[in-house]
Order: C-alpha cells, then structure tokens, then sequence
C-alpha cells in the first residue's frame, strides 16, 4: 500500500469517526431535553442516532456525553479549544470601539443562545441529582465566569469610573446567565433578537460609561 492510500484511509476513518460523534452527540442532546437526563438511557441514545449501544459508550459515559452536548452547545463542536480563543469572541474582545463590541456581544447571543437553552436547563436539572455532574456544574460555572472576567476585561476603557473588572465580571456573569436567557425565552416568549438587544443594552446600561 502507497503512502498516499495509508493517507487517505486514514483521513476517510477520521471523518467517518467525526461523523459517527456528530450523530451520538445530536441524539443524546435531543434525548436529554425531550427525556431528562436521568430518564434517558444509552439504549436510547443508541436508537435516536441509529448505532449500536456499543458505538454510544464508545464515545463515553453518560455524564461524559451531556458534558460534551453542553459544549457544543456553547462554541458549535466539542474540540478541547477554549472559549476566548474562539473567533465569535475574539472578534468581540478585538473590537475598536464600544458600539462594535456591543453589537458583537449581540452576534454572539443570537448565534448561541438558541441551542444551548434547552441543554444547558437539562444540565441544570441533571446536576442537582447526579454527583458527578453536580461537579462538573460548579466547575462549568467556574470557567464560564473566567471566560465572562477575560471579555469584561476588554471593555475595561469604556467601564464606569465606580466599577472594578472583578464587580463588572460578577454583574455580566448574573446578566450573561442561561437561566436567564432561557427564562426570557421560553418561559417570556422573547425572540432571540429582543433578548440579544436586551442583553447588549443591559451590559451598555449596568457596566458602561
């Protein structure tokens, strides 16, 4: 066998092994907000994505695949890159002036949000009854706020002259919140729009000058 062939072999499982994530990872998100996370079972993932049992635990355990739904949710895959690093963000932490920043803040709560309501409510309700995820909430949280601090300290010249980075970081952190997010639209009705244009004037109007 050529290299190239070796080559191509390689990249074709490789996609084929993406692909095969793509599908586990859609089925269980949709299974765990149809179902509950305690109420679904890999049986179930198995059959809503059309694998084997074996293929889903493959991808890991049940803990492990909410964990990686949520991520998805949040950023558009599962790969292990931060979340400032992402372009959305950089772009908005990058940007020259206020209103761009602010209107980038919009972007990015209308292209995430959507998607990650219902998954991130499942989370919620999972980890107040599953240990493990009970952990992984705390520290979800705990990254969010660090990723929250990292964007809030690139307003820092528009900040108003009575708020620090560290109180401005708590507020967005409060303001940037799924629940929140998810009780403006879901339980309000809001649009994704008028809740971005809510989010960004709550930001302009609570930590700007």
């Amino acid at each position: 066998m050529t290299g190239g062939k070796r080559v191509y072999r390689s990249e074709l499982r490789a996609e084929q092994a993406r692909r095969t994530r793509a599908a586990v990872l859609d089925a269980a998100a949709r299974c765990f907000v149809e179902r509950g996370y305690t109420a679904t079972t890999m049986k179930d993932v198995a059959a809503a994505a059309g694998v084997s049992v074996q293929t889903v635990f493959g991808q890991g355990g049940k803990a492990a695949l909410m964990l990686a739904c949520v991520d998805r949710a949040v950023v558009g895959d599962d790969e292990s890159r931060p979340l400032i690093g992402r372009e959305p963000v950089v772009r908005m932490m990058t940007a020259p002036t206020k209103a761009a920043k602010l209107e980038a803040v919009r972007e990015l709560a209308v292209s995430t949000y959507p998607a990650l309501a219902p998954i991130h409510r499942a989370f919620d309700a999972a980890a107040a009854v599953d240990p493990e995820l009970g952990a992984a909430w705390t520290a979800y949280e705990a990254r969010r706020h660090q990723d929250v601090h990292a964007m809030v300290e690139s307003f820092r010249p528009w900040l108003r002259e009575d708020l620090d980075v560290d109180r401005a970081a708590d507020v967005a952190w409060a303001v940037l919140s799924e629940s929140t997010a998810d009780a403006l639209l879901t339980r309000r009705g809001w649009t994704v729009e008028q809740y971005a244009d809510w989010l960004a004037d709550a930001i302009d109007r609570l930590l700007l000058r």
